[in-house]
């Protein structure tokens, strides 16, 4: 029999005119209208229930991505795989909770693996390697979670749709106070220093040639009196100058002029740096703690594996400067000594989340570089040809337009990391100094200059004492030449 459009036409009205009536009454049976609806689907989603179907999933203890508990059977909201007991895990964190409540709507069985904290694990080319990254790729489990975003081994795995963005970020160690020793040179930077030393031998120099010039017959003062004197002006101190020279007169007051704004300039300077402390360079990019001689860490490689083929030389010198410490308790005695970074992340929702070795008592060691190291998306990854991405990429599309991964990140955040956590965090991440007290000076002030002048007569002790055997070596000898004299 042929069908024309018409035909087929006539057909879908039938049905339509059936699903409108309101029961279908036939010899051998009954049709309710509930059985040809209008808005009947001829394409039905099979997947829509999956039945209680088994999802063997694989979670890193990250937080606040994901956490895994085992707190006995019937007590949980997971089965654990390769146990008989039931919702013998619970399963928390942003991206654990989505997967979840992914379960829950379609109707499958979560069953977790938990490989324990920052167990990511890795893939090799030749297909071999350890770890959560690797189970997917072994059938062991068919989806992985928690702060996934490896792009490199999406010749291994397929990807879901992204589901919240992370920048990973060091905390670099904070500027630390310069040396009170070197106090008297602070007002100045070292390229003011070179001009002024530069400009004293010049015009020490200019002294001495024209004292030597116009002295009209005086006696031609030695090369010494023109460095002091240009010295003592320098430091607002009188000289014995000739006055009947006018290029002399010009010279020396044009010297005196630049000495009082210089002076002036540096007694001022000087009161700010003995009474507020002045701080090295501090590190606001990526380039800068490169360069630096500190090291950073945390507890797994994984932190680096993004970067690790980079070509940037700052991101090999970062690669290099990186150090792996799996002891929590290690890496934070390692950050007490003031000289070594950590890595920390920024969440979706702008939060910073830190982990258990930043504590109360370390946190304003350190401070928080302008730029980042690097960023991402994080997915979910699975076996390739997983038969439910679909929907999962659905529910995860769903679950951000409504907010929820967001409000499940930060809920996350607000059970693991304290509010008074966050205030110590605060001055880090606005890189500001803990405030200073101006105070009346003390000795620490005044060791610099203190120094200066100890470390001078020193040196002038032993000078004198060089002199004093020289000039005894010089009367012994012409002692021997001449015993009568």
């Amino acid at each position: 029999m042929k069908f024309t459009i018409e035909t087929n036409f006539k057909l879908l009205n039938f049905v339509r005119f059936l699903g409108s009536t309101k029961l279908y009454q036939d010899n051998s049976f009954n049709v309710e209208k509930s059985s040809f609806t209008s808005n009947a689907s001829l394409f039905y989603d099979k997947l829509s229930n999956l039945g209680g179907r088994s999802i063997r999933t694989g979670i890193v203890d990250y937080v606040p991505y994901g956490t895994t508990e085992f707190v006995g059977a019937n007590r949980g909201n997971v089965d654990a795989m390769n146990s008989t007991l039931s919702k013998e895990l619970h399963t928390e964190g942003f991206e654990g909770t989505l997967i979840v409540e992914f379960c829950k709507f379609y109707k499958c069985n979560l069953k977790v693996w938990p490989f324990g904290p920052d167990n990511w694990g890795y893939i090799n080319d030749a297909e071999n390697g350890e770890g959560m990254l690797f189970s997917p790729l072994s059938k062991k489990t068919e989806i992985i979670i928690s702060s996934i975003y490896y792009q490199w081994v999406y010749q291994f795995l397929d990807y879901s749709s992204p589901i919240a963005y992370s920048s990973i970020l060091i905390l670099v160690p904070r500027a630390k106070p310069l040396p009170t020793v070197l106090t008297p040179l602070y007002p100045f930077n070292p390229s003011l220093w070179l001009t002024i030393f530069i400009s004293l031998i010049v015009m020490t120099v200019v002294h001495y040639g024209i004292s030597t010039l116009n002295l009209f017959g005086s006696p031609i003062p030695r090369f010494e009196k023109s460095i002091f004197d240009m010295i003592s002006i320098y430091l607002d101190q009188a000289i014995i100058h000739n006055k009947s020279s006018l290029s002399y007169q010009i010279l020396i007051s044009s010297v005196l002029l630049s000495g009082v704004v210089l002076s002036n300039s540096y007694s001022g300077g000087l009161a700010s740096v003995l009474t507020v402390p002045r701080y090295g360079k501090s590190l606001e990019t990526i380039h800068d703690f490169a360069q630096s001689p500190y090291r950073w860490g945390v507890p797994a490689i994984a932190w680096v594996l993004a970067i690790f083929d980079a070509e940037s030389v700052d991101f090999k010198t970062v690669v290099k400067k990186f150090d792996v410490i799996p002891d929590e308790e290690k890496l934070y005695r390692r950050t007490l000594a003031g000289d070594f970074g950590v890595g920390i992340e920024l969440l979706n929702s702008q939060k910073i989340t830190v982990g258990p070795y930043i504590r109360e008592d370390n946190v304003h060691l350190f401070e928080l570089p302008k730029e980042m190291l690097y960023y991402s998306y994080t997915t979910v990854a699975a076996q390739r040809g997983w038969p439910v991405m679909e929907q999962l990429n659905n529910f995860i599309l769903m679950a951000n337009q409504h907010g929820l991964v967001l409000h499940w990140e930060r809920r996350t955040l607000r059970k693991n990391q304290s509010t008074r956590m966050e205030v110590a965090l605060d001055p880090t991440i606005s890189r500001r100094q803990k405030d200073e007290v101006v105070q009346a000076l003390t000795v620490e002030h005044i060791f610099g200059p203190m120094f200066i002048l100890l470390v001078g007569a020193a040196f002038a002790t032993g000078i004198f004492v060089l002199e004093f055997m020289w000039h005894a070596y010089n009367d012994n000898l012409k002692w021997k030449q001449d015993p009568i004299k």
